[in-house]
């Protein structure tokens, strides 16, 4: 089956990040990270750029592993 451009279009998700930070009255405690919106609704907020990118792919149902690979090409963390 061909895709049409209607299809495409319909098909096209808005995957957006804006970046927050916080900190708490006394000034001892602050974060910084970014919000991640599909669609116009926030699906994660974290410090965490990766575990962003988990809650992506996890929205749409797909299960995946992140793994940071050191300049070997050795796998030295995942989530």
């Amino acid at each position: 089956m061909e895709i049409t451009h209607q299809d495409k279009s319909e098909a096209k998700h808005r995957i957006a990040i804006k970046p927050y930070s916080w900190e708490c009255g006394d000034g001892c405690c602050s974060e910084s990270g970014m919000e991640w919106f599909i669609d116009g609704k926030n699906v994660h907020e974290s410090p965490s750029y990766d575990a962003g990118w988990i809650a992506v792919l996890n929205h749409f149902g797909i299960e995946a592993e992140l793994v940071g690979l050191d300049e070997n090409g050795e796998e030295i963390w995942s989530m």
